[in-house]
């Protein structure tokens, strides 16, 4: 009877064991484990890193810092740094161009924008955080040698001064058509527009002062042979969900600064001395010619037509598609595309109180008014608030760039006046678009944030089958325990009691 007792205990025992032991992992694996990794990814500080970048742009250099996070489905979550309610962003003057005679103090000259970024990143991430310097139309434009000598410096340079992690090649002059879509990528991914498939990417026009970029998606479709086409891929660890193809190209000196110098040079050339892009009785030098304005919007707008480009332009003659009547393009109506204009096209529009959604007729209207003011009166208005949206600098200039940034947009890129989707825009979903998120998110494509989903898995699984191997062979040590108990029980009664063979005869038989 006791060594039934102790068996049962024994074997109740291992059934318990076993219970505890193997249960809480074959019922909670699939919904526990996958709800761990989910948080994991989605909130460990462990996973956030940051990246710094500067926008070398021809009137200023603007620095950015961003944070980094995995996010499930393959992109990366990227955000504003922000401190203290503010986004950790900051600019200095002049343009990173203006030291072509001195390029031995750039490096100074970007040095508080580098302070600055350090201040807001953790300490023990500061090596491993990237810094890029991309910059664009205002270095373009000047002498080979000393764009070259300007890099250099730089290259050398910073890498004295700051504990952010220096890469040559992440410092360099970017060509104008990945201007183009790394503003493409950035305009897309704030309007979410990469997490649905089904809804048409936007395309966009960016007008700074000495270029002009276009980006826009051609369809799956399409067949196209051109050039200025660009298979970009999103998707860390190369995800073919999130590959597009882009068209993209730069025309440089048709931005709205190197259009007013083209303006005024043809009318030194043709010995004009009034000026109908400008507010009537607005004189000015232009060279050693003094010009007087007058206001004549709608002159003025013919006049932008003849600096595009010829008409006849051979290449163009026999193509579907040609922008700013000297590049080919794909056969895409942009009119039928929903565009964003950025840049000049916002600050032009909205000095007119048109920004946003574009109406052609309501905008000229309001054009043709202002000009036609005297420049007296416009001053005097200025200061009476009459033109909230504008800077005092601009008001000269309004005229011309209203009449450029149309005659571009309808004449230069065929997009209709009045049955189109084209809308110019500063913010989106409150966030002011900049080109640097996009080339950002493109660069960091391949960044490492330490275990990923799949990977995290594998580990929560290989430890599963490690606590369920160690739980069998507890459970198989207390089994043969147990049997090897009830053995040596028996053979211990064996011995006590000396049992008999069946088959021998007790001592009193044999008498």
């Amino acid at each position: 009877m006791r060594t039934f007792n102790v068996y049962g205990i024994l074997l109740t025992f291992t059934c318990i064991i076993f219970i505890f032991s193997v249960l809480p992992f074959t019922i909670g694996s699939s919904s526990e484990a996958r709800q761990r990794i989910t948080r994991s990814v989605g909130d460990s500080e462990n996973d956030i890193k940051y990246g710094v970048i500067c926008d070398a742009g021809s009137s200023g250099t603007r620095l950015f810092v961003y944070t980094l996070k995995p996010m499930a489905g393959g992109l990366t979550d990227i955000d504003t740094l922000i401190h203290e309610n503010e986004p950790v962003v900051k600019k200095v003057t002049p343009g990173l161009s203006t030291f072509e005679d001195k390029p031995e103090q750039v490096v100074e000259y970007l040095t508080p924008l580098l302070r600055f970024a350090e201040e807001h990143i953790p300490a023990h991430q500061l090596a491993e955080t990237e810094l890029m310097i991309f910059a664009t139309a205002g270095m373009r434009l000047i002498p080979e040698e000393k764009k070259n000598a300007i890099i250099e410096n730089l290259q050398a340079g910073l890498k004295k001064i700051t504990p952010l992690k220096i890469t040559d090649s992440n410092i360099r002059v970017i060509d104008g058509a990945w201007e183009g879509i790394y503003s493409w990528i950035a305009v897309n991914y704030i309007l979410g527009k990469f997490e649905k498939e089904n809804e048409p990417r936007v395309g966009m026009i960016d007008m700074g002062g000495a270029s002009v970029q276009i980006a826009f998606e051609i369809p799956k479709e399409d067949v196209y042979n051109g050039g200025n086409v660009y298979e970009i891929n999103l998707g860390r660890d190369h995800n073919s969900d999130y590959k597009y193809s882009i068209y993209s190209t730069t025309f440089l000196g048709y931005g709205a600064n190197e259009g007013l110098k083209r303006y005024e040079n043809s009318l030194l050339e043709s010995h004009q001395v009034v000026d109908s892009c400008s507010p009537k009785g607005l004189n000015k030098l232009i060279g050693e010619n003094a010009v007087n304005g007058t206001g004549e919007w709608d002159t003025c707008l013919a006049q932008m037509s003849t600096l595009i480009g010829e008409k006849t332009l051979p290449t163009c003659a026999t193509q579907p598609s040609c922008f700013l009547r000297n590049v080919i393009g794909p056969s895409v109506n942009l009119s039928k595309v929903p565009l964003y204009g950025f840049s000049e096209y916002w600050y032009t529009t909205s000095n007119f109180n048109s920004g946003g959604e574009y109406h052609y007729e309501k905008f000229t209207d309001e054009v043709r008014k202002y000009c036609q003011k005297n420049w007296t009166d416009i001053q005097e208005g200025f200061k009476r608030n009459e033109f909230p949206n504008a800077e005092f600098s601009r008001l000269g200039t309004n005229c011309f760039k209203a009449a450029w940034v149309t005659t571009v947009l309808h004449e230069g890129f065929n997009v209709d006046k009045t049955n189109h989707l084209f809308q110019s825009v500063l913010k989106i979903a409150g966030e002011e678009m900049q080109w640097a998120l996009g080339a950002m998110l493109y660069h960091t494509r391949d960044l490492k944030f330490g275990l990923g989903l799949e990977e995290e898995l594998e580990v929560i699984q290989s430890t599963q089958q490690i606590s369920n191997f160690f739980s069998f062979c507890v459970i198989l040590v207390f089994v043969l325990a147990a049997v090897l108990y009830r053995q040596l029980q028996s053979d211990s009664l064996y011995k006590k009691y000396h049992y008999l063979r069946t088959d021998s005869k007790p001592d009193f038989l044999n008498v």
